[in-house]
């Protein structure tokens, strides 16, 4: 397989959740306060209003339905809370108790901390937020921020709403947010997001967490525990004072985003046996899989560029056609919402597998916006269909294609093996 244009996406930006069906499914701040917080005050569910206008927040809590859907593949998986463990951030700037099975991306740069945790279904979320800045901040210009920075990750998904800023008793400011998102089977839900922003000292903060929200009132006692384990040391240091700079130590591109950093290659094998590829030894790995499907991503310490391994088994046999419309219609579900969206014809390779180069317009940190483009290849090796996708910003390609089509090229799918 031979790249010919990538994308980028934006993982410190563009924090998009994907949703794991039932049985069936494809999964995706504040500082802490020097007195022990109150729990906060436990969040209706948002009351949405048949046009974009936020409403007012309702007074009392909506219960969530009581019963079930009767087709299980019309539900989401429970989101799953183990036990909790401390995290303590290797700057010292801050900790939070996490439930020890969930897996953790950390997107930090050198000037602002960004980590999300997701759980093991891929339905629950629990993102930390923090940069520096000397400016005292009043709570409304803290609301202001929390609001900009939620429309601009979030204000072009589906049923986009967020309620008014509710004050809670250790500072912070509580927005309530949502967004309906689909799953890979197609169904439908809402996701609930609590966002707390805050200033501690120099430290700006928002911590969030995202459940579904037929499942909110379920998880709320958990979820209070963990908001409330979060704490922030107003002594420890970031390292840097501007959000968003991504400032990697290398000249950034033309569209001020920092170089991706492509290290020495090294083998990696799954543990299943079910494909090798090389990746760059500087490279950190999120596994995202689940049984019946591989999902692996590894992004450049830079995280302005990816590297996807999407490999499940099914025993159907599928044209060339029906292999560009499975991938056409999920960019299309995944991606189709992002500003300038598009995606090319296929374009089969000499390989057997089929390209297909696609891309949007995103908006980085420090409201840099830059054309990213992808390309996926999609293919069928026995009973195991795979999508291998490489990411990088559009105006970096150049300088990178000797490098990613070295990594294309030594990805290897052994039939024999299975995905467990």
């Amino acid at each position: 397989m031979s790249a010919r244009r990538y994308w980028f996406v934006f993982f410190a930006g563009l924090l998009i959740a994907a949703l794991t069906a039932c049985g069936n499914g494809n999964a995706s701040p504040t500082a802490a306060p020097t007195q022990e917080a109150a729990a906060p005050t436990r969040t209706p569910r948002p009351t949405r209003p048949p046009d974009p206008t936020p409403s007012p927040r309702p007074t009392e809590p909506i219960s969530a339905p009581t019963a079930a859907p009767t087709n299980p593949s019309n539900q989401l998986a429970m989101v799953k809370i183990g036990p909790l463990e401390t995290y303590s951030h290797s700057s010292g700037v801050f900790r939070l108790d996490v439930p020890n099975n969930w897996t953790l991306q950390d997107s930090s740069t050198n000037d602002e901390l960004l980590l999300i945790w997701t759980d093991p279904t891929g339905n629950g979320a629990i993102l930390v937020n923090i940069f520096e800045d000397s400016r005292s901040y009043t709570d409304s210009q803290l609301v202001e921020l929390l609001n900009n920075f939620l429309i601009d990750r979030f204000g072009r998904q589906p049923d986009f709403y967020y309620e008014d800023p509710r004050p809670q008793s250790d500072g912070s400011q509580l927005v309530v947010w949502s967004y309906t998102a689909t799953a890979d089977n197609n169904v439908q839900a809402t996701l609930l997001g609590n966002s707390f922003v805050e200033q501690r000292g120099d430290k700006i903060s928002i911590l969030t967490t995202l459940v579904p929200e037929d499942q909110f009132e379920t998880l709320v006692s958990r979820t209070d525990e963990i908001i409330n384990t979060y704490r922030i040391n107003t002594s420890a240091s970031i390292g840097g004072t501007t959000i968003g700079s991504n400032n990697t130590g290398g000249s950034a591109s033309s569209s001020g985003l920092a170089p991706v950093e492509i290290g020495q290659l090294r083998t990696y094998t799954h543990t299943s046996g079910v494909f090798r590829i090389d990746i760059p030894v500087n490279w950190s790995l999120t596994d995202n899989s689940r049984p019946g499907e591989l999902i692996l991503v590894w992004t450049d310490p830079s995280n302005n560029a990816a590297l996807i391994v999407d490999i499940l088994e099914d025993n159907t046999q599928y044209s060339d056609n029906e292999l560009v419309d499975k991938l056409v219609a999920f960019l299309q579900s995944s991606f189709g919402n992002q500003p300038d969206f598009f995606y090319e014809d296929p374009r089969p390779q000499s390989d057997g597998s089929i390209l297909i180069v696609w891309g949007y317009t995103a908006t980085a940190s420090n409201n840099v916006q830059a054309s990213m483009l992808g390309n996926s290849f999609i293919e069928q090796r026995g009973n195991k269909l795979s999508v291998l996708t490489t990411l990088v910003p559009e105006d970096q390609f150049d300088t990178l294609v000797s490098r990613t089509d070295e990594i294309i090229n030594t990805y290897r799918i052994d039939t024999s093996a299975r995905v467990p």
